[in-house]
């Protein structure tokens, strides 16, 4: 009986732990515990097939949050994605996101995860971004949005290299330039690969290697002088 009791509080300690390291991911949970709003499911079955289309194949059975207001202080326009180590994704779509790109955008993002696994710390916010707007066809984001964004005067021109975490990719004023940038330079490297599939890259990464930063280069550059 002792035994059992120490199992039991061990599962309970690890449980704790897991969670409270994964913050993110635990507020988004009990987010959508309390929601009642369900995402329209003619949507998130398109976003769905968008991502299959994308990546082969479907792995990954995020949960999803459609909010109409802010839910424990998780206050989301459009849609975001919060992920955990053997956990399913879980996707909060605000009063804004309810549309086919931003779901399939945040539907590649859960997919990645899921196909990553603990790999996923490992790849740079900008081919996380840059991947899911494959998927996302927004004005905003394109080739022609990226050539007036570089032309406008004093614009710091993005790096690969400076965009790799979220903190930066994500910095306010900047954020639609680094989106359309990221864009660009992802699917350029997709046509260089002679299809639509990014798994061979995925599959490939190891912890023992740093992310393949030298392939993308060229792209980056291209995309810079558009």
């Amino acid at each position: 009986m002792q035994k059992v009791r120490r199992i039991f509080w061990g599962l309970v300690l690890t449980m704790t732990l897991l969670l409270a390291l994964n913050f993110s991911w635990t507020h988004a949970a009990l987010a959508w515990l309390i929601s009642k709003p369900q995402c329209p499911a003619k949507l998130v079955s398109q976003a769905r097939s968008d991502v299959a289309a994308l990546y082969g194949s479907v792995r990954s059975s995020p949960l999803w949050v459609c909010a109409t207001k802010p839910l424990l202080g998780l206050d989301i326009s459009h849609g975001t994605t919060r992920s955990a180590l053997f956990l399913p994704s879980i996707i909060v779509i605000g009063i804004k996101g309810p549309r086919r790109n931003v779901m399939a955008h945040e539907y590649s993002h859960a997919e990645l995860a899921a196909r990553a696994g603990a790999r996923y710390a490992l790849i740079p916010t900008w081919f996380d971004e840059g991947l899911a707007m494959q998927v996302d066809f927004r004005r905003a984001y394109t080739q022609r949005a990226l050539k007036r964004y570089l032309s406008r005067k004093g614009v710091k021109k993005p790096r690969l290299d400076d965009l790799a975490s979220s903190f930066r990719f994500y910095k306010r004023g900047d954020a639609r330039l680094h989106y359309a940038f990221a864009n660009c330079v992802v699917k350029n490297w997709l046509r260089s690969q002679g299809n639509k599939q990014p798994l061979g890259l995925i599959n490939d990464m190891d912890w023992q290697k740093p992310f393949p930063l030298g392939v993308f280069r060229k792209f980056e550059q291209r995309c810079l002088k558009t």
